[in-house]
């Protein structure tokens, strides 16, 4: 079995993740728990591992295989994830967030805040697929 099917995507998810730890540190907001219980952030891991799958399917088959339509096809499925539905969530999280300062203080405490910026914007899930391209590209050439 080829495992570079499974290790150059992993490569791409671990060193997108790295890149997001030093923008965050860049920013002043270095987080390291921020990478495993939080969505968002530049770049979008989710973007760079699916689109790493899909690079390399089709640097080896072909753009024209039946694999990489599959494998597209769920690439822009966790694209738009990303971007749309995460951000429709934040806009929930805004709705009750307002409904919970309506609640008197001593009820108001037992509801916690939701996080209301879960989604990625255009600009994280580019660069996301920019790395994913640009790393898998130059795994697949070693």
């Amino acid at each position: 079995m080829d495992y570079s099917y499974i290790i150059i995507p992993i490569i791409v998810l671990i060193t997108s993740q790295a890149l997001k730890l030093a923008t965050d540190g860049i920013r002043g907001n270095f987080d390291l728990q921020h990478l495993f219980i939080s969505y968002g952030g530049f770049p979008s891991a989710h973007t760079a591992f699916s689109v790493s799958i899909t690079t390399l399917v089709g640097l080896r088959f072909g753009i024209d295989a039946p694999l990489f339509a599959i494998t597209l096809v769920f690439t822009l499925l966790v694209m738009r994830d990303a971007v749309a539905f995460r951000n429709i969530m934040g806009k929930q999280a805004r709705v009750c967030n307002s409904l919970r300062e309506t609640l008197p203080e001593s009820k108001k405490n037992n509801i916690p805040r939701l996080r209301e910026r879960m989604g990625h914007s255009l600009l994280e899930v580019s660069a996301g697929a920019v790395w994913g391209i640009a790393i898998t590209y130059f795994l697949n050439l070693l």
